[in-house]
């Protein structure tokens, strides 16, 4: 498999999303400064914003989903088939239980000795294991979608560039 140059970029910013996604499981804490948030999100839009110039004239009409799933078996082996579709539906469900379960935070910040949260126009006070888990949960979240979007492209630009071939 010749990966494209949107698959290799897709790849990149997958990995870093996971490495990312992981470390904030495991330690509970955030791996990256939260500036480093703004640079995955960017890479993402990025990646997104690459594939459609790349494949703008393509057309993805197939015979329905089974043609869909012919295409993508088609175009990647799989191994990257199954990679793909676990940062896709892994990243959407581990953004989805993040969000859910409450722990993200809004504006978070530190001024004046006090960890704060702003929420609706709403300051809350929190503590430093608060704050700490509170921008844990924020980059997890970040995290996880960006994971989702980059296996996406990774699988999405494969089957494009399959049926541009055959087309």
């Amino acid at each position: 498999m010749k990966l494209l140059p949107v698959q290799a970029a897709a790849a990149v910013v997958g990995a870093v999303s996971a490495i990312v996604l992981t470390a904030t499981v495991v330690l509970g804490a955030a791996l990256l400064p939260e500036w480093a948030n703004f640079a995955l999100i960017v890479a993402t839009v990025g990646l997104i914003v690459l594939m459609v110039a790349r494949f703008r004239r393509t057309r993805l009409r197939t015979d329905g989903l089974k043609g869909l799933f012919r295409t993508l078996r088609a175009a990647m082996p799989a191994f990257a088939i199954v990679l793909a579709a676990l940062a896709f539906y892994g990243g959407w469900l581990i953004a989805l239980v993040t969000m859910v379960s409450g722990s993200t935070a809004g504006n978070l910040k530190y001024e004046n000795g006090q960890y704060t949260t702003t929420h609706r126009k709403t300051v809350t006070v929190l503590t430093k294991e608060q704050y700490e888990d509170a921008q844990a949960a924020n980059q997890r979240l970040v995290s996880a979608i960006c994971l989702a979007m980059s296996g996406g492209v990774f699988a999405l630009s494969g089957v494009a560039e399959r049926i541009r071939e055959s087309g």
